[in-house]
Order: C-alpha cells, then sequence, then structure tokens
C-alpha cells in the first residue's frame, strides 16, 4: 500500500518590538562638550565676524548597523535643539546669530526643559557610525558695530540630541566666547574740508575782520568708542594763528563740548561711557578777535587724541 505523506510547513513572521526597533538606531554627540572664542573681531560699520565650527553626531557605539542605518538600512534621523544654560543674558551682550543646515537662523531656548520649535531645531537625516560619526556644520555671526560695550562676554549653552521619536538621548555643552576690544574712532563732522575716519580736516575762515569778531560755521568730532574715553586738544602755536612767512600771531578762542579749550598746553575731556552705534557727536567752534596785523595767510595745527578707557 502506498502511502502519501503531505508536509505542511508553517511559517510566521514575528513583528519586530517597537522597543528593539527603536534601540537599532540610538544616536548620540561624537565629541565632548565645545567652547568657541570670537577674538580679533574689527568694530566698524557693517561689520561682522564669522566663526565656523562642527557638531559631531553618531549611532550609538556598539549598536549593530548598516553603514550607519538601522533595520534593513533605514537612515537613523536626530534632532539638535539648542537652549541656554545660564541665566538672563547680559543687556550688553553683543547679539549672535547660530545657523546650520535647515535653519538660518536658530532660535535659543531659554530652558532645556522648553519644546522645540521650527526654528530651534536642526533635522539630521542619519547619525553615521564610527568614532568620528557625522560632522554637523555651525556657523556663528556677531555683527561688530560700533554701539557694542568693551568686555569678555560669554555664553554657555546646552546642545540637546533627540531620536527619531522625539526622545531626549544625549547632551552637550556649547560656550560661546566674544571679545569685543576697547577701540575707538573719530571723524570730523560739519564745516570742515575732509575729516574723514583717522584723517585730517581744514577749517577755512576766511578774511579775518579788524573791526568785528571772526567765528567759525558750526563743526565738531563725532566720537565712537566701545569704552570710556579720553579727548585730548592740543594746539601747535598755543591757541594762535601764525602767519606763514612773517612768524606773527593772532590769539583764538578753541570750544569744545560747550567749553573753552586751554590750548597753552594740553586739555582734557573724559566720558565715562562707551557711545551709543551713531557715535557721540562733540560741537567744536572757533571765535578770533579783531586783528589788525600783517596781511597774508596764517594758521595752526589743532590735534585732537581720542584714547579708550
Amino acid at each position: 500500500m502506498r502511502q502519501l505523506n503531505l508536509v505542511l510547513t508553517l511559517i510566521a513572521l514575528a513583528a519586530m518590538p517597537t522597543s528593539l526597533m527603536a534601540a537599532e538606531c540610538v544616536p548620540e554627540f561624537a565629541s565632548s562638550d565645545q567652547s568657541v572664542v570670537v577674538s580679533g573681531v574689527e568694530i566698524a560699520p557693517g561689520a561682522m565676524s564669522v566663526d565656523n565650527f562642527q557638531v559631531r553626531i553618531r549611532k550609538s557605539v556598539g549598536e549593530g548597523s548598516d553603514a550607519g542605518r538601522g533595520p534593513a538600512g533605514n537612515a537613523c534621523p536626530a534632532t539638535i535643539r539648542v537652549s541656554r544654560l545660564t541665566g538672563p543674558v547680559d543687556p550688553n551682550f553683543p547679539e549672535y546669530n547660530l545657523r546650520a543646515p535647515g535653519q538660518p537662523q536658530i532660535e535659543i531656548l531659554q530652558d532645556p526643559s522648553s519644546s522645540g520649535t521650527s526654528l530651534s531645531d536642526v533635522k539630521i537625516a542619519n547619525a553615521s557610525v564610527g568614532q568620528q560619526g557625522r560632522s554637523v556644520p555651525f556657523e556663528l555671526q556677531v555683527p561688530t558695530e560700533w554701539g557694542l560695550t568693551a568686555g569678555t562676554y560669554t555664553d554657555r549653552l546646552e546642545l540637546l540630541l533627540f531620536d527619531q521619536n522625539g526622545a531626549l538621548v544625549d547632551r552637550t555643552n556649547l560656550t560661546i566666547t566674544i571679545l569685543i576690544p576697547a577701540t575707538v574712532s573719530v571723524r570730523f563732522v560739519g564745516a570742515v574740508i575732509g575729516g574723514g575716519f583717522g584723517s585730517g580736516a581744514r577749517i577755512d575762515l576766511g578774511t579775518l575782520s579788524t573791526s568785528e569778531q571772526t567765528r567759525s560755521q558750526p563743526f565738531g568730532a563725532r566720537i565712537f568708542s566701545t569704552a570710556p574715553y579720553l579727548v585730548n586738544v592740543a594746539s601747535a602755536n598755543s591757541g594762535n594763528l601764525a602767519h606763514v612767512d612773517l612768524g606773527s600771531e593772532i590769539p583764538y578762542r578753541l570750544y569744545f563740548d560747550g567749553a573753552q579749550v586751554d590750548l597753552t598746553g594740553i586739555s582734557a575731556f573724559t566720558y565715562l561711557a562707551p557711545t551709543p552705534r551713531s557715535g557721540n557727536t562733540r560741537p567744536m567752534s572757533l571765535e578770533v578777535p579783531p586783528a589788525s596785523v600783517p596781511a597774508g595767510r596764517y594758521n595752526d595745527r589743532i590735534t585732537l587724541t581720542v584714547s579708550a578707557l
């Protein structure tokens, strides 16, 4: 008797537990705490200091993967969120902007426990394997125009790393230090000829009267400083207009910021605060009493020296 045996093989695919799948993709920071120092900046209209740095993330060391991917080559995405560790920022702290791929202006959250926003989250498509992991480029932009206050400013940030399910899986610190130098700039403004930043200017008093006082048209010194500053005023001829050929002299008076300047030596004016972005304009004027002197050309050289304190 022949027997026919039928063999039925039962095959079933067990679904992988969600927790196990998630465990196959656990991103982490590949670098320890970082510091970015912005120094040697130029203070000038429209100036900008730019520093580039990198944050590295990887798939957690020891996790099995396929070239940094989860099961069946699936990507291992992650999200970086930036928050502030320190308290309220110093009101003089220079404004800065953090940029990253897909985020031209990252919103820095005021508390690590704050929920993310569309502007705070930096999306990473895939966390790579290996010790170095994947490099995520960041750019720190610091506008360095006038209006800043000299000093060393430090902001302590925390970078939070979230996995594809929105779970916080790692964190690291980022310290940003910005060094603003004590520096000044000055130019003459008003009824002067020339007088750009750091360059000389000329005042033409015209023909002096023999019967009336001659006054200059309004002019002044516009000063820019990131710190309290000192202005020294000196005259080459000790407050006299000297004939270019004969040596005869005409005394005159100079006023700076409303006060008559003693031109027989060096007069100093101290200002205890830095200037705003537009600078401080210190008015100046000249007065020449009636003069009965030999005809000819008379001149003097006034030097303003501005120093940051």
